[in-house]
């Protein structure tokens, strides 16, 4: 884990990772869940960001503050995380090289994003190690989110962790296909077309990628410990 986190916090989080783990993916569990992303990510796109998205959940769920656990501590970190990292990519990326572009039409620059978040999924899925899935599979969800259920947090939970196993496939092709009308096979030979490789690393070059999501790292562990030290559980926990 990241040394720029402090010793104290890595081992709290070390001792809850199957927590950790469900946190950095349980906003998306809307998707399971019927709920809108603005009542999961805490934002919306149409109005923009002004303030850290996780600022406004524990604005409107201040009980976050004072998780009832050390598990749901970590797991609201993990949480953290992922709003942040999403923040980010909204106001560096997806804005600025897609939203307030005009290479192509509107409809051609959706596709293309979706191009990129598939090359990053598979590129990021051949780095995954076993015990990631296992781990994933152990979280435990205990009332920790006022706006998401147990239920659906499990289901997500599963959801992931069998895609990731050792003996599980992606589901990516699927579930991103689905937002915008195409089949599994319909996106895999679009993606593996070289005329829309060309365009795509033409507009969005390696190396801005590389710089954003370094970018997204950094604010995540920095607003994560910036909710560790505003956040505290009971004694008695």
């Amino acid at each position: 884990m990241d040394e720029h986190i402090p010793l104290a916090v890595r081992e709290a989080l070390a001792l809850q990772k199957p927590a950790f783990l469900l946190g950095n993916v349980a906003a998306d569990a809307r998707t399971n869940g019927d709920l809108t992303r603005e009542s999961t990510h805490f934002y919306s796109y149409d109005r923009g960001i002004t303030e850290h998205p996780w600022r406004v959940m524990v604005q409107q769920n201040p009980s976050l503050l004072q998780p009832h656990s050390a598990a749901q501590r970590v797991f609201i970190a993990g949480y953290v995380a992922h709003l942040t990292i999403d923040e980010t990519w909204s106001l560096e990326m997806l804005g600025p090289h897609f939203v307030n572009q005009d290479w192509g039409s509107n409809q051609f620059r959706f596709l293309m994003l979706h191009m990129l978040l598939i090359s990053m999924d598979e590129r990021d899925y051949k780095t995954l190690q076993p015990w990631q899935a296992s781990t994933l599979a152990k979280a435990a969800p205990d009332h920790w989110l006022p706006f998401m259920n147990g239920r659906i947090l499990s289901e997500w939970r599963d959801f992931i962790s069998e895609q990731i196993s050792p003996e599980g496939s992606s589901q990516t092709l699927e579930v991103l296909g689905k937002r915008i009308n195409k089949t599994p096979a319909e996106l895999r030979a679009t993606l593996d077309s070289p005329q829309i490789q060309s365009d795509l690393w033409a507009n969005i070059t390696p190396e801005l990628l590389a710089t954003v999501e370094a970018s997204m790292y950094q604010h995540a562990w920095e607003q994560l410990l910036v909710y560790w030290n505003e956040s505290e559980v009971p004694a008695h926990s």
